[in-house]
């Protein structure tokens, strides 16, 4: 499943989707470090149920004024190639993050599905100096908001950033790609990051080597696939 979601995610910037697909990615990234526990799946999968409910709710309402910029689609061969990229990079990331022990570790493929546009805005050069920089800020932000225990001061943060992507974000689009993964650590999960010196230890090995894998992976991609992206037809 999350294989294919992570493929479908990909697959669906031959239209400018991919970014909308990331939500159905990271609903099975989170899913599959949940608890074996019937009971808790079910309060947890209602509480996400409710969450969007109350999401469309306010899509339809409040948020109907909002412009969001439409994100550049690629050509189909690009398409493809993304598509192909982001299930291995996904792959590799989620068996990383368990091999290495680490609990609630679903931000770590996320980060990798959402860093980074199939699209080309300059060279490829600074294309993976900009993904090496967003890959590092993550970590740094992940950290600091782990620091944060006080629900109230989480739910805070979590509105401001939110605020800022829904704002400067509608212009930005690689700064909503950069605040997602910390958005949902704030929202989904409460001082799971980090716990030990040792675990710090396993994540920082972790991330270091699923941020070589999709940093030449996307550099990759970049340099065979030089798509400078166009507005898909409505």
């Amino acid at each position: 499943l999350i294989v294919a979601s992570a493929a479908a995610t990909g697959a669906a910037s031959s239209l400018g989707y991919h970014r909308g697909l990331l939500a159905m990615l990271a609903a099975a990234l989170i899913g599959s470090f949940e608890p074996a526990s019937a009971d808790i799946v079910a309060f947890r999968s209602l509480s996400l149920l409710g969450g969007c409910m109350y999401g469309f709710l306010l899509v339809c309402t409040a948020g109907r004024m909002l412009v969001v910029h439409r994100p550049l689609a690629v050509h189909s061969t690009t398409a493809l190639s993304y598509s192909v990229l982001l299930a291995v990079l996904v792959l590799v990331a989620w068996f990383t993050a368990r091999m290495a022990g680490l609990e609630q570790a679903w931000w770590l493929p996320l980060t990798v599905a959402a860093l980074g546009e199939p699209w080309l805005r300059s060279t490829p050069g600074n294309a993976v100096a900009r993904l090496a920089l967003a890959l590092a800020g993550t970590l740094l932000a992940l950290a600091l908001f782990e620091s944060l225990t006080e629900p109230a001061l989480r739910g805070a943060c979590a509105v401001t950033l939110l605020l800022a992507m829904l704002t400067f974000g509608r212009s930005r689009p690689d700064l909503q790609d950069f605040l997602l993964t910390p958005v949902l650590v704030l929202l989904a999960a409460g001082g799971t990051v980090y716990s030990s010196g040792v675990y710090v230890g396993g994540t920082l090995l972790a991330f270091a080597i699923v941020s070589t894998f999709t940093v030449l992976g996307k550099w990759v991609l970049w340099t065979l696939r030089p798509d400078i992206g166009h507005v898909a037809s409505a």
